[in-house]
């Protein structure tokens, strides 16, 4: 694995602290000796393009700064890849952070763990679904 992730980011997630959010998350990475690249798109659409292009060009990880909505979509981008998914949850729900057990509320935590977990090769396998050539985590309606 390469000593780059990739922060995958949703400056609107959980009304706004997406954005603010990202700046701990990358520090911690960069704490733990990952260089950080911030990947942003104009739309859902756009940052999925961007996302799916960090993967092919062989990010050492893509990691969600959002919610639910950022990290189904994040999926997207790595689900039948070898590249790990990391997130950290600043969303209003955050059902898939919940269930994977991340700590809320605070991105330098939860970025330090994945960091941790990225460093040590504690990495697991997540069941996936698809649904119609879409991939989910968690919740399906």
């Amino acid at each position: 694995m390469t000593s780059e992730i990739t922060l995958f980011v949703n400056p609107t997630a959980g009304r706004g602290r997406g954005a603010h959010a990202a700046q701990p998350a990358a520090s911690a990475f960069r704490a733990a000796g990952f260089s950080v690249r911030t990947v942003l798109g104009e739309d859902a659409a756009d940052g999925l393009v961007r996302a799916r292009a960090a993967v092919a060009e062989g990010t050492g990880a893509l990691v969600a700064v959002g919610g639910d909505g950022m990290a189904n979509l994040a999926l997207q981008a790595v689900a039948g890849t070898d590249t790990p998914f990391g997130l950290v949850p600043v969303g209003t729900g955050n059902d898939f952070a919940r269930a994977l057990g991340l700590p809320l509320g605070d991105p330098a935590a939860a970025a330090a763990l994945t960091a941790g977990a990225l460093e040590e090769d504690r990495l697991r396998a997540v069941d996936l679904g698809r649904v119609d050539g879409t991939w989910f985590g968690t919740v399906l309606a």
